[in-house]
């Protein structure tokens, strides 16, 4: 699941769409691979489902199964996940019956190659969070991000490992002060999407459907934003420290696109996706 270079980072729009096979969970639904594990192949996709998609039970699949709605609504195992609601399907839970009568685009993450078995699984019940619908928790969890007035919705929290998912807020107008500091790293994976608005860093501005995964111990930003921005974000494999530089590194909201890809990405990202003008 930890087997994956260093994507830092590509705007989703320029992937191919793909049709799932058969033999997968999903079957003929679309996706954009956005990174997979070779060894494993856990992998991170964005999942559109045509109108009147429909999957009949019993079924199971080995990986477990993280999912955000980003447009329209998916039904499973009788409960409604329409936009902005979060689910976390256990490996080998009972998938009884699932669907998207209107269609649906789903962030999706599973930690396992997503072969399909037919018959029941376990009864282990599918987690669903209405994040539209959770306030947001709006404490200052580490001075050195105060300028960014970050605000989290934790989506999810493995007890055991540490490992979490949440979405993250940040305000309007939030620049490093000076236009300088320092960098972070982390001793576990972070994974993040970009939902709506803009953060810039040292690779550039990251706009909607931007997408990095960043192996531990990669230093990064600083970075801040004209207008404000929500993510997504996974650490993966372990709890989530901020490991601080001693120096600072400079800030420039006109920083150039400068992603580090692995070889297929950097050929599709060759020509940088530009966003469409808002006026």
């Amino acid at each position: 699941m930890l087997n994956r270079p260093h994507i830092e980072f590509i705007q989703a729009q320029v992937l191919p769409w793909k049709r799932i096979g058969p033999r997968l969970a999903r079957p003929d639904a679309e996706f954009k691979f956005l990174s997979r594990d070779p060894d494993d192949g856990a992998c991170s996709i964005l999942i559109r489902y045509p109108p009147g998609w429909h999957r009949a039970g019993p079924e199971h699949i080995e990986a477990a199964e993280e999912f955000y709605v980003l447009d329209g609504m998916i039904e499973l195992n009788g409960d409604t996940f329409s936009h902005d609601v979060y689910g976390h399907v256990p490996a080998r839970a009972t998938r009884w019956s699932m669907s998207a009568p209107q269609g649906a685009v789903a962030l999706t993450f599973l930690d396992r190659e997503p072969v399909v078995h037919a018959g029941e699984g376990s009864a282990l019940r599918v987690t669903r969070v209405d994040a539209l619908h959770t306030p947001w928790d709006m404490t200052l969890n580490d001075p050195r991000l105060a300028h960014l007035g970050i605000s989290r919705k934790d989506l999810r929290l493995d007890p055991e490992t540490g490992e979490r998912t949440f979405l993250s807020m940040v305000l309007p107008h939030s620049e490093p002060p000076g236009s300088k500091g320092p960098q972070e790293h982390h001793p576990v994976v972070e994974e993040c999407y970009m939902i709506n608005g803009q953060l810039t860093g040292p690779h550039g501005t990251m706009a909607p459907g931007a997408y990095f995964w960043r192996p531990p111990g990669i230093p990064h930003g600083p970075f801040g934003t004209r207008w404000g921005c929500v993510m997504l974000i996974r650490f993966v494999g372990g709890r989530h420290v901020n490991v601080w530089s001693e120096g600072d590194a400079p800030f420039d909201f006109n920083a150039p696109y400068k992603p580090v890809l692995p070889g297929d990405m950097a050929e599709l990202a060759r020509v940088p996706w530009q966003a469409p003008p808002i006026y």
